[in-house]
């Protein structure tokens, strides 16, 4: 009987530890989704040399412009899976574009639905790029530009000159693979990333056999929520900013008395609270334009501030699409005209600018409105330049609907899930001891 009872409790003890083991198993936080479809840039690819789910743009020159390297110009590469292991960075195959001789602007790029207004999204590319007369695998000319960036359209437009794009800084990855990022606060329910090159450099002759860059292991993530809704202090411009006058306090420092002796004094520790008042900018999103930010209105990111003072510019900042505004501190006393600039598809809904104010030792919050256009026109062609190409492959992605998961904690589903096993290892471990009580006691 008693060999029985031990046999079950052991088995009832390591029923336990699987279900422990199991439950921390779904505890772990899940990895975050790659938005992208076809992220790797594999087969299969079309017949003019674009990865499945991607499609191709590139810039074009006018015809005056192609009689000289340096200046610049921009012709139409050539789009192309690879499948030499060392242009490869992930999986079997890479994107090449590229060109011989004659230099070029473009990449490939994709739209994807279904992302979460005032979002947060990170977009990341691996690039590898190579410039030489010589044929591989000599090694690519370090002084040469390739200008790889990739940018994110937080509207989703599939244009790349469309002025609301944002771009990451350029790098020239010379025969390594380097990864670049980028990341936007969305303003609809779609994006648009691209990946970009430009061996066109004004003044510069780049005119080589090969002028080529590999793109691999893309990845479009979500980073950040939506911001929630804490109120800022009420503005007063525009319409009328409203003046918070915040005295910025200064703490007070008790000097001790030093007594006389031959040791140096070290001087003391002045404050770190800049001099002079501050202004503090933001920009909200006015969904239904009345110029006036409503408790289920978020914030409009991408919305450029300029402050000056008697005409000559004092700060620049952008705005985060955040409820955190960007405060401009250590300004003197006196009058400041803040100024709001959108993107491309945004519209103002209140004054672009407003006259502040600032008294020293003093806050003065703004907030600017503005709102997506139902339609909005592309940014305007380059000097020099003819319209631009795109040349989609594939129509916008949706990305897989996926159950949401308790970031780094058990879900509802999980912790019930749980409690269920456990009841019905006890249940069963109890109609077995009673059964062997039984089977002892016969």
């Amino acid at each position: 009987m008693r060999r029985k009872l031990s046999r079950l409790m052991m088995g009832l003890g390591a029923a336990l530890v699987l279900l422990t083991l199991t439950a921390q198993a779904r505890a772990l936080p899940a990895q975050q989704t790659n938005l992208l479809k076809n992220a790797g840039f594999e087969q299969p690819y079309g017949n003019k040399g674009a990865a499945d789910g991607w499609g191709r743009w590139n810039r074009n020159s006018s015809e005056d412009q192609l009689d000289e390297c340096t200046n610049g110009y921009h012709v139409t590469p050539n789009w192309s899976a690879e499948s030499n292991g060392t242009l490869v960075h992930s999986g079997s195959v890479s994107q090449h574009v590229g060109n011989q001789w004659r230099t070029w602007a473009g990449g490939v790029f994709q739209t994807v639905q279904n992302v979460t207004p005032g979002s947060t999204y990170r977009f990341t590319v691996y690039a590898y790029g190579r410039g030489s007369s010589e044929d591989f695998p000599a090694s690519s000319e370090a002084g040469l530009r390739m200008d790889v960036r990739v940018g994110i359209d937080p509207n989703g437009s599939g244009l790349w000159n469309d002025g609301d794009v944002f771009w990451s800084g350029t790098i020239n990855p010379h025969d390594v693979w380097q990864p670049v990022s980028v990341e936007v606060t969305a303003t609809g329910n779609q994006l648009t990333v691209f990946t970009a090159a430009d061996w066109g450099i004004e003044g510069v002759n780049q005119c080589r056999k090969h002028l080529d860059v590999w793109f691999d292991t893309a990845e479009l993530i979500e980073v950040g929520p939506p911001p929630t809704n804490t109120p800022l202090p009420a503005p007063t411009l525009p319409p009328a900013p409203v003046a918070t006058n915040t005295a910025t306090a200064v703490p007070a420092t008790d000097t001790p008395e030093v007594p006389p002796t031959n040791t140096p004094v070290p001087p003391t520790e002045t404050s770190t609270i800049p001099p002079g008042g501050t202004i503090c900018v933001n920009a909200f999103a006015d969904t239904d334009g009345s110029g006036a930010r409503d408790a289920n209105e978020g914030y409009m990111g991408n919305v450029t501030f300029t402050v000056a003072k008697a005409g000559a510019m004092v700060g620049q900042a952008v705005s985060s699409g955040t409820d955190a505004p960007f405060c401009f501190e250590g300004l003197e006393a006196g009058s400041y005209q803040v100024a709001q600039i959108v993107p491309g598809r945004v519209e103002m809904t209140t004054a672009a600018n407003a006259t502040i104010e600032v008294e020293v030792g003093r806050t003065v919050g703004v907030e600017f409105g503005s709102r997506l256009r139902d339609a909005g026109a592309a940014a305007p062609t380059p000097a020099g330049e003819v319209a631009a190409v795109v040349q989609p492959t594939e129509p916008a992605v949706e990305p897989a609907a996926e159950a949401p998961a308790d970031a780094g904690g058990f879900s509802l589903a999980a912790i019930s899930g749980l409690l269920v096993m456990i009841l019905a290892v006890v249940l069963l471990g109890v109609l077995i001891f009673l059964a062997l009580r039984r089977s002892g006691g016969a």
